[in-house]
């Protein structure tokens, strides 16, 4: 950015200096200024996030394949706002579909059991859209406190063709 601006200053004390004789204008550079929205630190590495509702988390997530178009992503990040931990289980196994977020220690995020999952793989993405979300969610009443919509992106480089340990 400054190159260019330096640059750009030549370029027009050429052109007026060849157009002038022997009079060269003075020409002051513009000052630099420089605005940073984000702490600095080292720089957040992201293939992913996941919407709750009005919140959206970015993440890094290891993608799993298992086998038969079975896959797992698993997602771990911060939330911005609290910098409490997230982390999300996208689990797309044939029948079994499943979505959760965890945020710091206790809140869980669930897919709704009575509405409709699909987790979809393609060219290296996991994706699921219109979740309907739910926190407490009872399994055997399949009820819980609804939270709004949402949906989940992954880009998975590649897949470790396993699952993770303790799955």
């Amino acid at each position: 950015m400054i190159a260019r601006r330096v640059f750009a200053v030549l370029v027009a004390v050429l052109v007026v200096t060849a157009g002038c004789g022997d009079e060269v204008p003075v020409v002051e550079p513009e000052p630099v200024v420089t605005t940073t929205t984000r702490a600095p630190g080292p720089e957040v590495k992201t293939n992913g996030w996941v919407q709750v509702g009005d919140q959206t988390f970015d993440l890094f997530f290891t993608c799993y394949s298992p086998g038969a178009g079975d896959v797992a992503a698993i997602g771990v990040g911060e939330e911005a706002s609290s910098s409490q931990n997230v982390e999300v289980l996208i689990q797309g196994f044939l029948g079994q579909p499943y979505v959760g977020v965890t945020v710091g220690e206790s809140i869980l995020y669930e897919s709704m059991l009575e509405g409709s999952l699909e987790v979809f793989v393609h060219d290296g993405t996991i994706s699921a859209g219109a979740i309907e979300w739910t926190r407490g969610l009872d399994l055997e009443s399949g009820r819980g406190e609804r939270v709004g919509y949402g949906a989940v992106f992954v880009s998975c480089a590649e897949y470790i063709h396993d699952l993770p340990e303790g799955y």
